[in-house]
């Protein structure tokens, strides 16, 4: 759980304790006795923790199918990647050749609010869906989209879900992003 401190300081130390057991396991093998490691994380990576219910909310079958949504800010391109909660394995599932799903504005808006817009693996989907958008360039598109979005919002004196996307398509243009709606979307 690494949605709270303890959960993640839980897995911190178990994360360490088993590098550790790994380690002795490793030295005690015949032509290993000088065994190191030459690197590693120095935090425990925790996938998943929270989603914002959106006012948009991406499935798998619209990801899968490649959806390009009317208020489509960035495309995604990451095949789904579950990790079994068994540990047992992840459950790969490539895009088909010519996919590429996108990310819509209303998943990035928590729904009822008014003055705020998310961005990255919080985004609003299922969890496998976001299985495959939480990687590093989706949320990075994200988040160019959400600054995007929050700059017009405040120049404008509107919520972020009633800029007009013709407006959100054309900054994020300005800025070299690759953008699915509106007119020469890629």
């Amino acid at each position: 759980d690494g949605a709270s401190s303890e959960g993640k300081s839980r897995a911190e130390v178990l994360a360490r304790q088993q590098l550790l057991r790994l380690f002795k396991f490793c030295r005690k093998q015949p032509g290993l006795e000088k065994f190191e490691y030459e690197w590693f994380a120095t935090e425990c990576g925790i996938r998943e923790t929270y989603t914002i219910v959106g006012a948009e909310t991406i499935t798998v079958r619209d990801y899968a199918r490649g959806r390009v949504w009317d208020d489509a800010v960035c495309y995604s391109f990451y095949p789904i990647d579950v990790h079994r909660p068994s540990g047992e394995g992840i459950d790969i599932r490539p895009l088909e050749e010519g996919t590429v799903p996108s990310i819509p504005r209303g998943a990035l808006i928590p729904k009822g609010s008014r003055n705020f817009a998310v961005a990255g693996r919080c985004a609003s989907g299922d969890q496998e869906a976001n299985s495959a958008y939480r990687v590093q360039a989706s949320c990075m598109a994200m988040g160019q989209a959400a600054g995007a979005i929050a700059a017009l919002a405040v120049a404008r004196n509107e919520a972020p879900a009633d800029v007009p996307m013709e407006n959100v398509w054309a900054l994020l243009r300005s800025h070299g992003a690759i953008v699915p709606g509106g007119k020469g979307s890629a």
